[in-house]
């Protein structure tokens, strides 16, 4: 590890969680840890970012997590409703997630979820859909 590893701690820690397999830290700060892993999600390698300790995930973001990942349908819907919305705001003609977005990320907290989508075309802006049990609260758009 380099000078910056060793002032800044950057070394990943990594173990096996039951139901995603290997994952890795992306943050570490005493013994709260945030995991990163990959996963399947609207036709998409979607980057996971959720809670924990050193040893595993948060047992309540998972479950927030799993319930999101087993209700596709639901989740891509309610984020068309949120994302047309947001188009129809700005005299857009909003298509489909697909013509318009990639999927990027979901972060999970403590209420829910973010699930982040970067325009396909200039200007690239991230839509950051947040969710309360599985339904849509609100949008924030990210530069």
């Amino acid at each position: 590890m380099g000078i910056f590893g060793n002032l800044f701690g950057s070394k990943k820690l990594k173990t096996t969680d039951s139901d995603f397999g290997e994952i890795e830290s992306f943050s570490v700060r005493g013994n709260n840890v945030g995991w990163t892993f990959k996963k399947q999600f609207l036709n998409s390698d979607v980057e996971i970012l959720i809670d924990g300790n050193k040893e595993s995930l948060s047992e309540s973001q998972k479950r927030t997590l799993i319930n999101a990942l087993n209700n596709e349908s639901e989740i891509k819907s309610e984020s068309e409703k949120a994302l047309k919305e947001q188009f129809d705001n700005a005299e857009m003609e909003f298509i489909s997630i697909e013509k318009h977005f990639d999927v990027s990320s979901i972060s999970v907290n403590d209420n829910g979820f973010e699930l982040t989508f970067q325009e396909k075309n200039d200007p690239y802006y991230y839509f950051n859909v947040h969710f309360e049990n599985n339904k849509q609260v609100g949008v924030s758009i990210d530069g």
